[in-house]
């Protein structure tokens, strides 16, 4: 069944739909009254609908049954990730969004290649557009949130309100990630810091021990942004998924 994201709370028993979304329904999908769609408003419900009326670019559509799917992680994943060029990006956050990751947070590393400025809401819209469309493919019924872009000293400092932050880094004192997280069989939430292609500074690497972060290996391949995002997002989503 066609799924739309609404954001609205749980209780109505009637609902327009406006924007994007009801243009989606009446001229994309082609659907028409008495059809019947999935409705969910990103923070975990979803709800059986059927379209009442069309009305201009709205859509009035009755909740017939809230059902409870969740296919969200039992682990909160945020992977802070260094911005790659162009369209990458947006790989990146349709895939980590699919992969079931709860939050992405631009940083500025010392190495960037694009490095963002406080104006750049519009970029930042755009991934979360991103988002939201991989959560209706992919059957979310939760939106991958996507942070502001911050600098790497400050996203450090919060570092303490993780049960594991990981620090992808091919250095010589690097583990295994998978060992590292059989030392951890129940986080509550982790932090995975992606940096750069041209790798981070000496001074980004000692700040990073002194917040505490643990030192993981991806394999002895050098892997884009996107790359390195998206297999962080997939092996501990499947890790913890058991």
């Amino acid at each position: 069944m066609n799924r739309f994201y609404v954001p609205f709370r749980a209780g109505l028993k009637n609902l327009w739909i406006d924007s994007s979304e009801s243009h989606h329904i009446v001229h994309v999908k082609r659907l028409k009254i008495g059809d019947n769609i999935i409705v969910f408003n990103g923070i975990g419900d979803e709800f059986e609908a059927e379209i009442e009326d069309i009305e201009d670019n709205r859509v009035k559509v009755k909740i017939n049954q809230q059902k409870t799917i969740s296919k969200e992680s039992r682990v909160g994943i945020d992977i802070a990730f260094a911005i790659p060029k162009g369209k990458r990006s947006h790989l990146l956050v349709q895939k980590c969004t699919e992969l079931g990751a709860q939050k992405l947070i631009p940083i500025n590393y010392a190495r960037s290649v694009v490095k963002l400025k406080d104006d750049c809401s519009v970029k930042i819209e755009k991934w979360q557009k991103i988002a939201i469309e991989a959560s209706k493919q992919c059957g979310r019924n939760t939106i991958t949130e996507i942070g502001e872009v911050v600098n790497f000293d400050s996203i450090l400092n919060t570092t303490g309100s993780y049960d594991l932050p990981l620090f992808a880094c091919n250095q010589s004192d690097s583990d295994n990630l998978k060992n590292t997280l059989q030392e951890y069989p129940k986080p509550n939430k982790i932090l995975s810091f992606i940096g750069p292609e041209g790798g981070f500074t000496s001074n980004e690497i000692e700040m990073a021990k002194k917040a505490g972060c643990k030192f993981v290996s991806l394999g002895r391949q050098i892997l884009r942004v996107e790359t390195a995002a998206i297999a962080v997002s997939a092996i501990l989503s499947y890790h913890y998924s058991t």
